[in-house]
C-alpha cells in the first residue's frame, strides 16, 4: 500500500459546549472535512458507492463502540 498522507484541516470549536450555535458550527466544520475526505477517496480510485457504504459501516461501528463505553460508566 502506498500512502500519500494528505491533511484535512479541522478547526477547533469557537463556541462553548452549552452554546446553541456550537451544533451548527460542528456540522459546518465536519461537513467540509467529510467532503474533502470523500473527494480524496474518489481521487484515489475508490468508487462512490464503496466509499459511502464503508463510511456508513465505520460510523456505525464507532457509534456502537461509543454506546458501549457510555453504558460502562
Amino acid at each position: 500500500m502506498v500512502s500519500t498522507r494528505q491533511t484535512i484541516e479541522i478547526s477547533k470549536p469557537q463556541h462553548p459546549v452549552n452554546d446553541s450555535y456550537r451544533a451548527v458550527e460542528r456540522e459546518e466544520v465536519l461537513e467540509v472535512a467529510f467532503r474533502d475526505f470523500v473527494q480524496m477517496a474518489l481521487t484515489a480510485g475508490w468508487n462512490e458507492p464503496e466509499v459511502a457504504l464503508t463510511l456508513a459501516d465505520i460510523a456505525d461501528d464507532y457509534v456502537m463502540a461509543l454506546a458501549g463505553r457510555v453504558a460502562e460508566k
